[in-house]
């Protein structure tokens, strides 16, 4: 049945696109037999359409023919005439109904089978089967898996391979030595079968016969397993170091990364250290200069005002942001002001002093000039204040209100001079215009007022 099945496959339904699913040998009943085929077939294109055909083999004998086809969708009934007992005939209700004698039982029920299951599949148990037993329709199998199991025959039709002309050689030789190959298939494939299990016993023989080779092969098969075990333990040995080498990498590139991050903090602390340092730090010789200098000397008034000009520019240099926070800046800010209100203190009480001095000086009075009666000149006076000119105006720019205090002693002790001395002098005048004559008064008055 298998051969007829291939050949059928071959002549008749793949040059119409169409796949064999099922076959089964039938006659009419109730006539004469005359023998033919029932095909249930699928087309290969969509939509998919269902169809019995009838197969009949030529009047010659020598091919089949396509003698007619019905849609499954027209089939209305399927009667298996007896569901529990073996019985070849089964009617098939299109517009009309045909009965048919199957060769075999089997044959019979593997047909319906297949009829239901496509039933299943593409009409949605449009068609009745009657006298069908429940084991044969698979009612105890869920839907989808009839219509998986439906499609099976064509999932298996799709594996079908055409044979080729060799093989079609063959099966025709060994059709040809088995006369009954084709009137009686059931003989032809139990011959087929002896031959089979002949030639699996020798395979079975020849496979005992090479036992040693396969003890050999198995030995070699262990060894080789060995070796991958070895192998394997091997690249785990090796993996386990890669990944602590791994690891030391990290670490050492995390370790480097900090460093130069700490290089980095490092050169710019550098950076705001050589900054203070260069700006805001004040040399010994200055600092004593501001504490003990000699405010009377050229050299020590000299020192002074450099070391109060580098004080200034300590005090009024521009700070970064966040150098005010700093303990060592606060600390020599505060030093800055310390030495700023002490030399202020020292340099105010000196010059008071000296405006003191010069206020009472008596070293150039009137009584030195009565012989030309003039005022005494006061340019040596000017010359000694003269040198302390940049300290005046250090202190104006430092300590305002110590400044204006000094300028205030100043003025006072200087008015009080010009007073003295302007008095003195119109004294000396009186006296010399004492013993003169009253025209020579007026002559050495007159004089003596230009000479004012």
């Amino acid at each position: 049945m298998t051969a007829i099945k291939h050949a059928l496959q071959r002549d008749i339904f793949t040059p119409n696109d169409e796949r064999l699913l099922s076959i089964v040998n039938v006659c009419k009943a109730g006539k004469k037999k005359k023998n033919c085929f029932l095909c249930a077939t699928v087309t290969t294109e969509r939509p998919v359409q269902v169809r019995v055909v009838k197969v009949k083999k030529s009047d010659k004998g020598d091919f089949y023919k396509r003698q007619m086809a019905w849609e499954l969708r027209d089939l209305a009934e399927v009667d298996a005439k007896d569901a529990s007992k073996e019985n070849p005939e089964f009617d098939l209700h299109f517009e009309k109904v045909y009965r048919w004698v199957a060769s075999s039982t089997a044959e019979k029920n593997s047909f319906i089978s297949c009829i239901w299951k496509l039933n299943q599949r593409y009409l949605r148990k449009k068609v009745e089967f009657v006298n069908v037993s429940s084991q044969l329709l698979e009612e105890s199998v869920p839907s989808g898996e009839s219509q998986s199991v439906a499609g099976g025959d064509e999932d298996a039709l799709d594996d079908y391979q055409e044979l080729n002309a060799r093989e079609e050689q063959d099966i025709e030789g060994m059709m040809e030595v088995c006369e009954y190959a084709i009137s009686n298939a059931e003989a032809f494939a139990e011959k087929l079968s002896r031959e089979l299990q002949v030639l699996d016993g020798a395979n079975i023989q020849s496979i005992m016969a090479s036992e040693k080779q396969v003890n050999i092969l198995m030995q070699l098969l262990d060894e080789a397993l060995s070796e991958v075990d070895t192998i394997e333990g091997k690249l785990s040995s090796y993996e386990e170091m890669l990944q602590s080498v791994k690891e030391q990498m990290d670490q050492i590139s995390q370790s480097n990364r900090l460093i130069q991050i700490s290089n980095t903090n490092n050169g710019k602390l550098l950076d705001e250290i050589q900054f203070l340092v260069n700006y805001m730090d004040l040399s010994k010789g200055h600092i004593r200069a501001l504490q003990d200098g000699d405010l009377s000397s050229p050299k020590g008034i000299e020192a002074c005002i450099n070391a109060s000009e580098a004080l200034l520019q300590c005090m009024n240099v521009a700070l970064r942001p966040g150098h005010e926070k700093l303990m060592a800046v606060k600390q020599q800010q505060h030093l800055f002001t310390e030495l700023r209100d002490t030399f202020a203190r020292r340099l105010t009480n000196h010059l008071n002093n000296v405006f003191v001095h010069q206020g009472h000086d008596q070293s150039s009075t009137l009584s030195q000039h009565t012989a030309e009666l003039t005022l005494p000149k006061h340019s040596p006076l000017h010359r000694d204040l003269l040198r302390y000119a940049k300290l005046m105006e250090w202190l104006k720019n430092t300590q305002r209100e110590k400044y204006d205090g000094l300028s205030r002693t100043y003025v006072d002790y200087m008015t009080r001079l010009y007073e003295r001395e302007i008095k003195d002098f119109f004294e000396v005048a009186k006296i010399k215009m004492a013993g003169t004559t009253k025209e020579g008064k007026g002559n050495k008055f007159g004089k003596t007022l230009a000479c004012f």
